[in-house]
């Protein structure tokens, strides 16, 4: 019984093998006789444009006529004008032609390099300049702070500026709109105000810390004196006019002054000193001159005549005779 059922178990699953392979089959040779039938009827819809093709003509027909180029209409086209090259910021004498520098001269007494040939500079102190230096300084951030006022807690604080003739009001958080400045901190705490080398010394005073929205940085103002920045700043007056106000430049500011017009060309802090062009007009070149203040310039003449001196006194004292070689 059992190898009966066996065999006839093997025949069912071979039947339903061959049944499958049969249906399979049948999808294969319809697939295949779709697109014989598919590719019939293309071919017969091509049959009208293909007799169009053998019965038209297909070929140039030329004319025989000889060929003649024909001749383009001309465009106006305007010769360029090239604008002038523009000083640059550093004189009137900088200007970069077109791959052709300027000719560059370096001042050995001025220590700067300029346009000017150097054999021109008029670098003697006893010709007359018209210019004097009064002082070299710092110049002072936009906004100083002056003092507060309120309780703790709601203190108001008081800012100056040059800019604005009024006294400038603000609490955390405020604004300066036209100088670029928001306050961030303020408060009352104790300074160190003695210097690095000595014992401390603390002062009550004002801390202001706002935010420069122009360089991104933080700036801390207080009340103990101005906060100054590193821009040097050159004070200068007419020497025609004494009762004349001094003009305070920055480097590179001009200034006419009669028939001259005046350059800042360098400031120095320390030794304080400045280097200023002089175009007069009806001449080729500025003339370049170190400026000096007073002060420093005294000192500087007095040191140099004592050295003067002490050169002298050594000079005239009588030398040690060499003792006379034997014969």
């Amino acid at each position: 019984m059992y190898r009966s059922r066996t065999r006839s178990g093997r025949s069912r699953i071979v039947a339903v093998t061959v049944s499958r392979l049969i249906s399979a089959e049948k999808v294969l040779a319809l697939v295949a006789l779709a697109s014989a039938l598919g590719v019939a009827a293309w071919w017969w819809t091509q049959q009208v444009p293909l007799r169009r093709l053998r019965v038209e003509r297909v070929a140039v027909e030329l004319s025989g006529a000889v060929y003649v180029a024909a001749a383009l209409p001309e465009t106006p086209s305007p010769a360029p004008a090239w604008r002038k090259p523009g000083a640059q910021s550093a004189g009137g004498g900088w200007i970069y032609e077109l791959f052709t520098p300027p000719v560059i001269y370096y001042h050995a007494a001025t220590r700067v390099f300029t346009v000017t040939p150097p054999t021109y500079a008029a670098e003697k102190a006893d010709l007359p300049f018209g210019l004097e230096l009064l002082a070299v300084k710092r110049e002072p951030f936009r906004l100083q702070l002056v003092g507060y006022v309120g309780a703790p807690g709601d203190y108001l604080a008081a800012f100056v500026s040059e800019q604005t003739p009024e006294t400038l009001l603000a609490r955390i958080g405020g604004r300066f709109d036209r100088l670029g400045l928001a306050l961030r901190s303020f408060e009352i705490r104790r300074l160190n105000v003695a210097p690095p080398t000595q014992p401390p010394v603390l002062s009550v005073a004002a801390v202001a810390t706002l935010r420069d929205e122009r360089t991104g940085e933080e700036v801390t103002l207080d009340t103990l004196g101005p906060r100054l920045t590193d821009t040097p700043l050159a004070v200068l007056r007419v020497r025609a006019d004494a009762k004349a106000k001094p003009r305070v430049l920055h480097q590179g500011d001009t200034f006419q002054q009669d028939d001259a017009t005046f350059r800042v060309e360098h400031i120095q802090l320390d030794p304080p000193e400045v280097v200023v062009a002089k175009q007069t007009a009806g001449l080729p070149y500025p003339e370049m001159r170190v400026l000096k203040p007073e002060a420093t310039a005294a000192k500087a003449a007095a040191a140099a005549a004592a050295t003067a001196r002490r050169f002298a006194d050594a000079t005239a004292k009588p030398g040690v005779a060499r003792r006379a070689s034997r014969p």
